[in-house]
């Protein structure tokens, strides 16, 4: 799965995280629940859009971010994201419920979200199950685990996706693998690090990411071929900046806007 339905099971799993519970649930009924919703959600995504269950399984291997994959490792980070959302936005949710371990139990409730959904691409025609995409989710939960059990670390450090559509995004219309026009990235916040909390620099935080750009077939052509980069830079703290306003701050939690930062890129060669 190359980060296609994040836009699917943002939008869903969203409204189940802010909506108040209206009836009591048992923890069996609010994980399944949750599972049932997102993998519903994907397995419906895929089988309109990415022909699931009408081939034979597969495995493929898709390599990690070489220059000869065929994203450059884009829709590794994607998976990562995709993964530590998912899990983020469960544990949100088991927390408000009552759920016992919530941390754990979103985790290991994400992944097997994920898992479904390289089943899924196993029996498509593009796609196979990719254990590299498998790790990658892993990644991703354990990382929301790791902030989730740690508050601090979780109040500091923010794991977003910024996106703009690219020129190819007018040729395949297709949002969730126009990777030319994401970038995944680490925000350190500093309003919640002493030496700045009461400063003008509270408002700021420091950013690191990675991107492609010109690894798909309809993407606008780069002279001298598809590019990898890395890049580090000075943001606006968006969550500090809406910190009274819920749902803005969610937002900005998970969704980085564009140019808002001033960065600096290398290109790997």
């Amino acid at each position: 799965m190359k980060f296609k339905c994040s836009a699917v099971v943002l939008v869903m799993l969203f409204g189940i995280t802010t909506a108040k519970a209206e009836f009591s649930r048992s923890d069996k009924d609010t994980v399944l629940l949750d599972f049932s919703v997102a993998s519903a959600a994907m397995t419906a995504w895929g089988i309109a859009r990415w022909d699931w269950f009408q081939h034979s399984p597969k495995i493929k291997s898709e390599g990690w971010f070489g220059r000869d994959t065929h994203a450059g490792g884009a829709d590794k980070t994607g998976h990562f994201f995709m993964s530590y959302l998912l899990a983020d936005l469960l544990h949100k949710d088991f927390k408000q419920n009552g759920v016992q371990k919530p941390a754990k139990t979103a985790a290991l409730t994400a992944l097997a979200t994920m898992t479904l959904l390289e089943v899924g691409d196993a029996t498509s025609s593009k796609y196979g199950f990719s254990t590299e995409d498998l790790i990658a989710d892993a990644a991703g939960v354990l990382a929301s685990w790791f902030l989730a059990s740690h508050p601090a670390w979780d109040r500091a450090i923010d794991i977003r996706m910024e996106y703009w559509p690219s020129a190819g995004f007018e040729l395949s219309g297709d949002l969730a693998s126009d990777y030319s026009g994401m970038r995944h990235l680490v925000a350190v916040r500093a309003d919640v690090i002493p030496a700045f909390s009461a400063t003008p620099f509270q408002w700021l935080e420091f950013q690191a990411g990675y991107y492609t750009r010109g690894f798909r077939s309809f993407d606008e052509p780069l002279r001298g071929g598809p590019e990898r980069h890395i890049y580090a830079g000075i943001g606006l703290n968006l969550p500090a900046l809406f910190a009274k306003n819920t749902l803005a701050k969610n937002v900005f939690t998970y969704l980085q806007p564009p140019n808002l930062n001033l960065s600096s890129s290398y290109k790997i060669k």
